[in-house]
């Protein structure tokens, strides 16, 4: 999710160890100020994201390839809290003071973006499978916002029962999240969107909100994208305007490749493909789309691909992520009515 999503369930965490309403004298008894371990959870809850920093000039992929990665698996945890609790070593903070702290708030990161689309490598490195629940969008504000009042109060009090409360509304949003998920899926299923032909599916929200969901219905041959507008326990229903794609099969990439002299190709596929959990569709210009992610929720329109050229190196690695005016007017429509 977003840094301040990261930063603020960090905080949450490291404040979830506290069993008591801190006062002064409290705080000289029993350690840290309230604020000092929401500081170091809300440092732990980021540092995952410093894998953004994994880059190469050469290979456009690398990025891809690294960001919810290691850092971001349970097994890394006690690793990636110690170096954060290493980093508050310089500004003269014990090690033994803030570790709790920075493992609680590191901890929740990787839990955290599991419950979004792009894809966690949670167990690393027993699998390499990336997690995606798809029960909440990467970015919204419906689900942080109440968050980050709730824990800024609970610091200005001093008072955990806001902490509790917001860990409550965190809980509660992501289970609707899930059944919303469920829902949708349903209304597919007896749309006969969803059916004996489908060989594969995907159901996830869109953008700052999860009333409007993005679905890819794949079967033998298409990739087919749908928009669902689904009011929490209330109206369900499909967006008339959908488009279908052709997808990538294997023995077409094999084909195409031996076109090319660049050995790197295959490897530039076979992590894309990974990257996108399989969901390829053909774009402009053999361009190779990850099927996941469109700037509305029915387009077949790339966000993110690849694509091949002659000559030596890896791929280029493309990315589409201005929305114009019409775009932005058409979401609208979606999200406020349909």
């Amino acid at each position: 999710m977003d840094p301040v999503s990261q930063a603020v369930v960090g905080t949450m965490a490291a404040l979830g160890s506290i069993r008591r309403k801190k006062t002064k004298t409290t705080e000289k008894e029993s350690g840290p100020s309230f604020k000092a371990i929401a500081l170091w959870g809300a440092l732990g809850g980021l540092a995952p994201d410093l894998d953004v920093l994994i880059r190469s000039a050469s290979d456009p992929l690398f990025h891809v390839q690294f960001h919810r990665h290691f850092t971001h698996s349970i097994f890394f945890i006690p690793i990636g809290a110690l170096v954060v609790s290493l980093f508050l070593r310089l500004f003269r903070v014990p090690i033994k003071r803030s570790y709790l702290y920075t493992f609680l708030g590191y901890a929740t990161h990787g839990t955290l973006d599991a419950f979004t689309n792009y894809g966690t490598q949670l167990f690393w490195p027993l699998s390499d499978m990336r997690v995606a629940l798809n029960g909440v969008a990467v970015i919204d504000p419906l689900c942080t916002i109440p968050l980050v009042i709730l824990v800024l109060v609970a610091i200005r009090l001093k008072d955990i029962r806001f902490n509790i409360a917001a860990i409550t509304y965190l809980c509660l949003f992501m289970s609707l999240g899930l059944y919303q998920k469920q829902r949708v899926t349903e209304f597919l299923i007896s749309k006969s969107l969803i059916n004996n032909e489908t060989t594969r599916f995907m159901v996830k929200p869109t953008i700052f909100n999860n009333v409007v969901w993005r679905s890819i219905v794949l079967d033998q041959s298409q990739a087919k994208f749908y928009a669902v507008k689904s009011i929490p326990f209330g109206e369900i229903k499909l967006y008339p305007k959908h488009e279908s794609a052709k997808i990538v099969k294997e023995d077409e990439i094999e084909n195409l490749l031996k076109h090319y002299d660049s050995k790197k190709f295959s490897y530039d596929y076979e992590r894309f493909k990974h990257f996108t959990s399989g969901y390829l569709h053909w774009g402009k210009n053999n361009t190779i789309v990850d099927s996941r992610y469109s700037i509305l929720p029915y387009s077949s329109e790339a966000m993110w691909s690849v694509q091949f050229h002659k000559g030596p190196g890896h791929v280029h690695f493309n990315t589409e992520r201005a929305v114009d005016v019409n775009a932005r007017k058409e979401f609208l429509k979606l999200l406020l009515d349909f």
